[in-house]
């Protein structure tokens, strides 16, 4: 990697923040309110101390790996140089893959709410080559942008949601109880998919900077992930209530887009359109980051933008061939492609980290 291309670990933190807010907002509430119905709102708590142990477990597995390492280097030096590489390979495909995902997603999530006579390959490919053009350069560059757009994202968020408090009434929300520990920890599921999903930015850790005497923290930027979750999911479910949160594709934006302020209707869609954009496209960038970064190091290549436009052109693809529609594409947003990112991040990567410290690689 270029040696001048280094971050701080409060930017990788801040990059991993507004990345995975592109698939947290996405997601809920409907995928949390269909499987935990009317206790969903209370799931983000119940999330957050297997996300902590998580990311604890994570940290302590990498603690003692110097710097400059990062999780594909640690792959290669616990699993050897074949199964490293292999693990490489097949990471490096599956987020390839699931880059197509994401854009195919942003596409379909544009037409089902504002654009219904879009043509959806013209959103994929401009999603995919706006993010081409920022994976293509440096670390730190995307990292920056996200420090910038952070702050304004969640004062956004917030005054939009606050905008809607008004339309929320309690028969929506309760009673919940203890005795609703199954659907609370049945609406979690989706909500811990997505905080798991930080896994991946472990690939860039490499171009982290180490500070004598500090390490990273990753609690806070935890906290407030579920904190927005929390609150989407709670302002949603008290104003449509379960029945049509559960029928509505994007419940959120149904609920925004007719808030009232002073007893004036506000179409307020356009400020979550752009919310979308932005974290769709930062989270796609990082992506596709990440993909050339694997290839990087399992290569040998000096180069990381080397690969970067052959990852966006396989990514646009999959975006493609993934479904012939919405309705089939669903069943991958539905099941499939969470399940599978579960299955990586909660227990594939910890497994290969936990060979390496075992074999004492690092």
């Amino acid at each position: 990697m270029e040696k001048t291309d280094r971050i701080t670990d409060r930017q990788l933190t801040v990059l991993i923040f507004v990345s995975l807010l592109s698939p947290m907002i996405r997601i809920l509430p409907t995928s949390a309110v269909t499987l935990g119905g009317r206790a969903a709102w209370v799931s983000p708590l119940a999330v957050f101390p297997v996300s902590a142990l998580l990311t604890a477990g994570l940290r302590a597995l990498l603690k003692n790996a110097p710097e400059g390492v990062g999780l594909q280097d640690a792959a290669m030096l616990g699993l050897g140089p074949v199964g490293g590489r292999i693990f490489g390979v097949v990471s490096a495909l599956w987020l390839t893959f699931y880059g197509g995902f994401l854009a195919r997603s942003a596409a379909e999530r544009l037409l089902s709410t504002v654009y219904p006579n879009g043509n959806p390959p013209i959103f994929v490919v401009v999603t995919l080559l706006a993010a081409l053009v920022t994976a293509s350069g440096l670390t730190k560059t995307l990292s920056r942008t996200a420090e910038v757009l952070m702050p304004i994202l969640l004062a956004v968020i917030a005054a939009v949601l606050l905008s809607a408090a008004p339309d929320v009434t309690g028969e929506n929300l309760l009673p919940v109880t203890y005795r609703n520990w199954e659907d609370i920890l049945c609406g979690a599921v989706p909500i811990f998919d997505v905080t798991a999903a930080f896994a991946y930015f472990l690939f860039l850790r490499g171009h982290v900077a180490r500070t004598p005497g500090k390490r990273p923290n990753r609690f806070p930027w935890l906290t407030l992930l579920l904190l927005v979750a929390f609150a989407v999911t709670f302002f949603t479910l008290g104003t449509l209530g379960v029945n049509l949160a559960i029928t509505m594709e994007n419940a959120f934006f149904m609920v925004i887009r007719n808030i009232k302020v002073f007893g004036v209707i506000e179409r307020a869609e356009a400020v979550v359109v752009a919310i979308w954009i932005v974290t769709d496209f930062i989270f796609l960038s990082a992506i596709l980051m990440i993909v050339s970064e694997i290839w990087r190091t399992v290569t040998g290549v000096r180069r990381r933008a080397f690969f970067t436009a052959p990852s966006a052109t396989l990514s646009g693809m999959s975006a493609f061939l993934i479904a012939r529609d919405a309705f089939e594409f669903m069943k991958w947003s539905d099941f499939l492609v969470p399940a599978i990112n579960l299955g990586i991040t909660a227990v594939i990567i910890p497994a290969v980290l936990a060979v390496g410290k075992i074999r004492k690689k690092y």
